[in-house]
């Protein structure tokens, strides 16, 4: 017995061929071995080891509770899927879940193993944030994943990874100053929000292209104004010299503040012309609001109009001026206060006439901000169907930072 003791071997090896020739390369490890023993490094903060058989169920490999002492029993199984990105299918998982009789069941982070609170790849969800910065709505997102990836996700999930980023998104565009020349055009959309009359003032750097700010109101008097320029300039790091608008007066007395007093307005050419148009109908005996064109008898009138919005000089624009009040004082009809009305409001809307006479930056007319309407208008339900004023201030952020994120590569080059 002691011989055999003292001869016994203490370790039996199993030998290989490369104990005979030492030249042969190392055979490889299989991938899934390699794998799991990878998983089977993983531990959790808790203490408890996690590890991973070839049938995809993980367990807790302690037997005994750490807390206090007491063996744990099993607890049944858990089962998770984890949808792969590019439509390379799914991978699931059973979680063998354990109890402390004591302490209650035991639950360990298996978010390194095993997804924790979402089941699909993190691909997915940024593919639905861009379709929605494209314009898509949800059910159409819903649909382009049935066709492309043969997958059906549900509309609250997909709204869920639209939402998540809302609040972070707005603070960003809020507070980070955009490439700004300091002449802005400015505009409101009517909508129409849980049946509710809204607005949605937007702007654009009519230079740079980019645009500062675009925010849903209730109103769109002074004190709206007021609160989106101010939110546009970013704390001030921006500067208005000029803006462009149409012939709106809602924003009262602001421009005779002391934050905006040298702001140097130019009024929308386009939108002046349509209104002296309707007064000139008005006088023919048409509807203001008619699309047919002026008469042929009084398109001479029209003219006389339109020649003063189009002088190319400040000395051009007041001889036509005088023209205008002549001819005025020459006729007579039922509507002559039609004309007397346009005359009056062109009077007083004069330097905004011809304020890009004076500085070249600014621009005769707001067609570029009414251009970008369609970017916000592109989503289907913008304008009549949106349900509350966060899901619509939502459409807004989703567009502006695709629209402003795909110019710096353009603004860039500029320079």
């Amino acid at each position: 017995m002691k011989i055999r003791e003292k001869f016994a071997p203490i370790k039996i090896e199993q030998c290989t061929l490369n104990k005979f020739f030492p030249e042969i390369p190392n055979p490889k490890e299989h991938g899934l071995i390699k794998k799991l023993k990878q998983i089977n490094g993983f531990s959790v903060n808790e203490g408890y080891t996690l590890r991973m058989k070839h049938d995809g169920t993980i367990y807790i490999k302690e037997e005994y509770c750490l807390d206090c002492g007491r063996r744990i029993v099993k607890n049944g199984y858990n089962r998770r899927i984890a949808i792969l990105a590019e439509g390379l299918g799914k991978h699931e998982f059973r979680i063998h879940r354990k109890r402390c009789p004591y302490c209650g069941e035991i639950k360990p982070d298996y978010s390194k193993l095993a997804p924790k609170n979402g089941n699909y790849h993190e691909s997915y969800k940024r593919r639905v944030r861009q379709h929605y910065m494209e314009g898509l709505m949800p059910s159409q997102i819903q649909r382009v994943f049935r066709i492309d990836f043969g997958i059906e996700i549900s509309l609250t999930t997909i709204v869920n990874w639209i939402e998540v980023v809302r609040e972070p998104l707005r603070e960003m565009l809020r507070t980070t100053p955009v490439p700004s020349s300091g002449y802005w055009g400015y505009d409101e959309i009517h909508l129409r929000i849980n049946k509710e009359r809204m607005y949605a003032i937007d702007t654009v750097d009519v230079i740079t292209r980019f645009v500062p700010i675009a925010k849903i109101s209730e109103n769109m008097g002074r004190k709206a104004g007021r609160e989106v320029l101010m939110e546009g300039r970013k704390n001030c790091q921006l500067r208005i010299n000029g803006l462009v608008k149409d012939c709106t007066t809602n924003l009262g007395g602001l421009f005779r503040t002391r934050s905006f007093k040298h702001i140097l307005q130019q009024n929308c050419l386009t939108h002046v012309k349509w209104i002296v148009s309707a007064h000139v109908k008005a006088f023919a005996g048409m509807y203001k609001r008619s699309t047919k064109p002026v008469p042929k008898e009084w398109r001479w009138l029209r003219d006389r109009f339109y020649a003063l919005i189009n002088a190319k000089h400040e000395s051009d624009a007041y001889i036509q001026l005088e023209i205008i009040k002549s001819t005025i004082e020459r006729l007579k009809g039922k509507r002559i206060k039609e004309l007397h009305t346009a005359l009056k409001q062109l009077e007083g809307w004069l330097p905004k006439i011809i304020a890009h006479q004076r500085n070249p930056f600014i621009p005769t007319t707001n067609n570029l901000l009414e251009s970008y309407h369609k970017k916000y208008t592109y989503y289907p339900s913008f304008k009549r169907s949106m349900m509350t004023i966060k899901g619509a201030q939502r459409v807004l952020d989703y567009r502006v930072f695709r629209h402003n994120f795909g110019r710096f590569p353009e603004h860039k080059e500029m320079f």
